[in-house]
């Protein structure tokens, strides 16, 4: 009965050891990936990105980004119409709405309830902080934001910006 396993036992270590993958491998597939990558800016989102209309506003001594997009409230993302107002603060944007529900969520939880997500035709999701009537208004709230001692999300660049999002009447 042991003579038998022998065989059985060395045929089981050879297969699992010929399957054994390497950083070899992992860099070829990588780089095969790399080569079939759609660039961005050909895709639905590169065109849409294109289309944003970005102008600067200066306030208090700071230069913020306004970008423009036609945007509506996100069922489910914690708001209603009437929070949209045309000059938004933008604090977070993803693709995905889970990832824009969940920091919706953090935000609400760390004493932010009225923040909202509003989402684009493509769809890309924003998540909006505060609404406002003036783009002043908004880079008012830009600053102070910034001088918080603790906001309970990490911003990196472009955030935050103003959203001006048109409102259709």
């Amino acid at each position: 009965m042991k003579k038998s396993l022998i065989p059985v036992a060395l045929l089981a270590v050879i297969a699992v050891g010929g399957c054994k993958t390497s950083e070899a491998n992992y860099r070829a597939a990588y780089e095969r990936a790399v080569e079939n990558r759609t660039d961005i800016d050909s895709t639905i989102y590169g065109g849409q990105r294109r289309s944003i209309d970005t102008r600067q506003l200066t306030f208090d001594g700071q230069t913020f980004d306004v970008k423009t997009r036609m945007v509506s409230v996100t069922e489910d993302g914690g708001g209603i119409r009437e929070y949209l107002r045309p000059y938004n603060v933008v604090v977070g944007q993803f693709k995905q709405l889970f990832n824009a529900q969940s920091l919706r969520n953090r935000l609400a939880d760390n004493g932010y309830p009225r923040a909202f997500i509003v989402q684009t035709g493509e769809p890309y999701y924003y998540i909006i902080l505060s609404s406002h009537d003036t783009d002043t208004e908004a880079a008012r709230a830009i600053v102070e934001l910034r001088a918080a001692d603790k906001f309970p999300v990490v911003m990196r660049s472009p955030l935050p910006y103003i959203l001006h999002a048109p409102i259709r009447r």
